[in-house]
């Protein structure tokens, strides 16, 4: 028994070791005490990946919503809308944030200095309902995503002017 032990645990940091290789990252064995990430080593962040068009969300009775994602009905909602993007992804996000946050954004799919503050705006609304669970940073992310109310639509496309 006390060999299986040994051998989990050895194939364990080999593994987590090969992570942390590929993933530019100094482990520490997990038997040494170690959270897997030395604390001295050099952070390294992915690269982000932009929403770069909405998905259209089901929301039953012939409404949907228009969710920025990575591609067309890609379904993921793993990327970020920043300043600088100029896609659908970001006149999806235009449009909710004039119908749910009562901005007055020009729907253009442009990402500017505006739709930016917008979105800090819809962040400050969020942390007034939900506490302090967003950083007000203009970025639109996974997280804000998350806790962000859409616009619905039916499904010949057009607007409804209601959100959830």
């Amino acid at each position: 028994m006390q060999f299986r032990t040994k051998r989990i645990n050895l194939v364990a940091g080999v593994v987590g070791a090969l992570t942390a290789a590929t993933l530019g990252l100094s482990a520490t064995p997990a038997s040494a005490g170690g959270s897997g990430r030395s604390e001295t080593a050099p952070k390294t962040v992915a690269a982000e990946v932009h929403c770069a068009s909405f998905t259209w969300v089901a929301i039953g009775g012939g409404l949907y919503l228009h969710r920025p994602s990575t591609s067309a009905n890609s379904g993921n909602f793993n990327c970020v809308v920043v300043r600088g993007d100029h896609n659908y992804a970001v006149l999806a996000l235009q449009e909710s944030l004039n119908a749910c946050y009562t901005q007055s954004l020009k729907e253009d799919s442009d990402f500017g200095l505006l739709t930016e503050q917008a979105v800090k705006n819809a962040q400050t609304r969020i942390n007034s309902i939900h506490g302090p669970v967003l950083s007000v940073d203009g970025r639109f992310g996974p997280i804000t995503s998350s806790y962000f109310s859409f616009e619905m639509y039916r499904q010949d496309g057009s607007h409804t002017g209601f959100c959830v």
